[in-house]
């Protein structure tokens, strides 16, 4: 179990025992959940046998378990009549060109008080960097249209900003806006591994989720949310429960600028925790200044004692004394003008 997965298990079992009956969508060979363990059952596009012929890596041992539901469209419901207590959708929402239908179908396959556990990419750690985030507008609009297939919109969007860097590929700008280059991508069928929504975790929170819910597109209840860091993976991970929905979400939340967003619950409202980070920020800032000073004083309070000590030692010496009468003398002859007389100013 790689190190990915063991940090998706420690977040899943915060919300579910496994013991009631789970699925896990396209498991591949790292399922979050093993047979062995618990009531499980596993769903693909492909079964075993596919999976394993198709595998990119032909000489790299991988063991995929056995695919109970074997589906050809994103709506499962037709395909499978249970209901589960937990579903698993790793690196797949994504994927789903109707996101807002897609979660319907899921919520409709669970039981009351289920969990649906996702985790999903930060597009800021992977080749979709250069993508906008998909606004919530796109995934309403998906939906009223019924949207079933990837749109050509998000297949030019794709072919435009994806990062060649990240394949080891030179990346240049006349190559990415060829339009004989964008039309020859579009006559071929979409790229299994195309993304047709974009997030990032400073947004997804405030400007798709709680949206979402808060317009009753599905009965789910936002109770966890982790954003995505390098040493996960760059992926985020988001839990869900079918229950009423209990969301709260400021207009200033919605409609500001996005911000890097931490560790999140139903019992935690990001406004808060927003204003905490600026005010911890500050305080900080206020901190470093002030140490700043105290050690410039430090610095002029050492170099003060240094020229007191030299001057203290110079009166004192020899030549000080001896020189006292030529000082006063000098002194003296300061003080007259031309011709010897007194000047006063």
């Amino acid at each position: 179990m790689n190190l990915v997965t063991t940090l998706r298990r420690g977040h899943l079992l915060k919300h579910i025992d496994l013991s009631g009956v789970g699925l896990e969508i396209g498991p591949y060979d790292q399922p979050t959940v093993f047979k062995s363990e618990a009531d499980v059952r596993y769903l693909d596009w492909k079964d075993k046998e596919q999976l394993v012929q198709e595998c990119t890596h032909p000489d790299m041992i991988v063991d995929i378990p056995d695919i109970d539901y074997v589906v050809h469209s994103n709506r499962y419901c037709d395909y499978i009549a249970d209901k589960f207590d937990y579903i698993i959708a790793n690196h797949v929402m994504e994927h789903a060109p109707n996101m807002i239908q897609w979660l319907s179908d899921l919520c409709d396959m669970m039981q009351p008080g289920g969990v649906l556990f996702l985790a999903l990419p930060d597009k800021k750690f992977s080749f979709d960097k250069y993508r906008q985030d998909t606004a919530l507008s796109h995934f309403v609009a998906e939906y009223l249209a019924g949207v079933e297939d990837i749109p050509r919109e998000h297949q030019i969007e794709c072919e435009i900003y994806y990062d060649e860097a990240f394949v080891n590929k030179p990346m240049h700008v006349a190559d990415k806006l060829d339009m004989n280059r964008i039309m020859e991508k579009l006559k071929a069928p979409p790229h299994v591994g195309i993304h047709s929504h974009v997030f990032e975790s400073g947004t997804i929170v405030s400007k798709v989720l709680k949206p979402i819910l808060m317009m009753g597109f599905v009965e789910f209840n936002l109770v966890d949310f982790v954003p995505a860091r390098g040493e996960t993976g760059g992926e985020m991970i988001i839990v869900l429960r079918k229950e009423p929905p209990r969301v709260e979400l400021a207009t200033e939340e919605f409609y500001s600028a996005a911000v890097e967003t931490t560790h999140t619950s139903n019992t935690a409202d990001t406004a808060d925790t927003v204003d905490a980070v600026a005010t911890a920020q500050r305080l900080a800032d206020a901190e470093k200044a002030v140490a700043e000073l105290r050690a410039r004083l430090a610095v002029m309070q050492e170099e003060i004692a240094s020229r007191t000590s030299t001057i203290s030692a110079l009166e004192s010496s020899t030549s000080w004394r001896i020189t006292a009468p030529l000082r006063a003398a000098v002194t003296k002859l300061r003080g007259l003008g031309p011709g010897g007389r007194n000047v006063s100013y």
